[in-house]
């Protein structure tokens, strides 16, 4: 029994990396780093997404989908997602909620702001 439990646990990780993985390529393939920030921290005019719940982010991004938007910018989002298939919007909302913040040291020494020098 306890060879069965760890080997479930061992494939319930090994599908949340992979779904991490497909979402940070989504985030980065779909330049949402150009208005929620590299980080998905966001800014003053566009939301935090790094580490929000995961329920949270998939409503929102449904409702994006659907076409459910009150305001210009929901309607820019509502652009990026309608072509985005369940799986992928389900990969984005995880890498988002457990979003692993990457340290770059060198970026303020850029004079692009690009990463690495």
């Amino acid at each position: 029994m306890r060879y069965i439990i760890l080997l479930l646990l061992s494939l319930h990780i090994l599908h949340s990396d992979a779904s991490y993985n497909r979402g940070e390529t989504l985030f980065f393939a779909k330049a949402c780093t150009s208005c929620h920030g590299a980080a998905a921290e966001g800014s003053t005019t566009y939301p935090k997404l790094a580490n929000k719940k995961e329920m949270y982010l998939l409503k929102k991004l449904y409702y994006f989908k659907k076409g459910d938007v009150l305001t210009v910018s929901q309607q820019m989002m509502a652009q990026f997602i309608h072509k985005l298939s369940e799986q992928n919007i389900k990969d984005l909302a995880h890498f988002l909620a457990t979003h692993k913040r990457v340290e770059i040291d060198d970026v303020a020494d850029d004079i692009l702001g690009g990463f690495g020098s």
